[in-house]
């Protein structure tokens, strides 16, 4: 296995070297063009790697700079959330009176049979209906 391993590692380079030559940009290969680039690497397999990653970085860092954006670099851009509308964001005007407003009447129900059924497990002897609790004794 330790004699294979040193082999592939040596193929993963020059398989890494050509992709990357291909996928680059023309100013990457230090005024070079692809063409003799493959060409070197597939002539020289090892030096002609390592060379190009050698050339092809020292290109691109003096080309452009690292990207400024994003938090700690730059400030954090806002979300964009398009198309999203919030129950209350409704064109209608909001009425003033709660009991005009069907979700509140909703709620004051449920809380209206919240307390009942509380009260009834406070009293056994109340009887609890879906309309309230009865008021027979």
């Amino acid at each position: 296995m330790l004699r294979v391993l040193p082999m592939l590692a040596y193929l993963a380079l020059v398989v890494y070297a050509l992709v990357d030559v291909v996928q680059s940009d023309e100013e990457d290969g230090g005024g070079i063009q692809k063409g003799f680039w493959i060409l070197i690497i597939l002539l020289l397999p090892f030096a002609g790697s390592i060379a190009w990653l050698v050339v092809s970085r020292r290109a691109r860092a003096h080309r452009r700079p690292a990207p400024r954006t994003g938090y700690p670099a730059g400030p954090v851009p806002p979300a964009q959330y398009p198309g999203r509308r919030r129950t209350w964001e409704t064109d209608e005007p909001a009425s003033a009176d709660p009991d005009d407003d069907p979700e509140m009447r909703w709620l004051m129900e449920q809380a209206r049979l919240k307390r009942e059924r509380e009260q009834a497990a406070q009293d056994p002897r109340r009887p609890v209906t879906d309309d309230g609790p009865s008021t027979t004794s």
